[in-house]
């Protein structure tokens, strides 16, 4: 009789034994299906910040590393300018919806509007030889600078060091100047000055 009993306390254990794996296999499943959303979701989030640089600075951009901060996720970018590397550091939410720049948060998607607005507003003033002639250090020309957004560069001359006498050579006494259409334009013009002028819509 005694034998026929342990062959019952050998299943049981068994039973306990399976029992303990199978939980450790849906615990250790679960854990690589959170890891796996996490990756995917946070990879979306690296695209996302990764995109918005590549479109603010029309270069190509690499995300060098990511690390976990709570809340937000801390990206190392390397943006692969025309005059060289820069390394960029930004945090990003865990959303994607936010990040910061140069000390700012900023919503990614109305940023990314503003963006595509403010570049098609640069590249029609550039198509038409529209000329902003000034110095970034100056006051007046940084608000110009502004008025015409982040692309303003594509039609910025900077009157400083080796072209402050090209400048000098062409008439330009006063800064900011905005030459179109064979006139000069002094001091700060509005955004609907600008778009009036040269029939460029912001």
């Amino acid at each position: 009789m005694a034998s026929e009993k342990a062959p019952v306390k050998i299943a049981k254990k068994d039973a306990v034994f399976m029992g303990i794996i199978l939980v450790l296999a849906v615990v250790l499943a679960f854990t690589l299906f959170q890891n796996t959303i996490t990756a995917s979701s946070q990879q979306k989030v690296v695209d996302s910040v990764v995109a918005t640089y590549r479109t603010l600075t029309e270069s190509d951009v690499e995300a060098l590393t990511v690390k976990d901060e709570g809340n937000l996720y801390k990206i190392l970018l390397r943006l692969k300018l025309a005059d060289g590397d820069v390394l960029r550091e930004t945090y990003v939410t865990k959303d994607g919806r936010f990040f910061s720049e140069a000390g700012s948060v900023i919503e990614i998607s109305s940023f990314m509007e503003t963006l595509d607005k403010e570049k098609n507003f640069a590249d029609c003033l550039k198509e038409k030889k529209f000329v902003l002639f000034g110095q970034k250090s100056e006051a007046n020309t940084y608000q110009q600078l502004l008025v015409i957004g982040n692309f303003a560069n594509k039609v910025y001359f900077d009157c400083t060091g080796t072209n402050l006498q090209a400048c000098q050579q062409i008439g330009i006494s006063t800064i900011p100047v905005i030459f179109y259409n064979g006139q000069n334009y002094t001091g700060v013009q509005t955004r609907a000055s600008i778009e009036s002028l040269t029939g460029c819509k912001y």
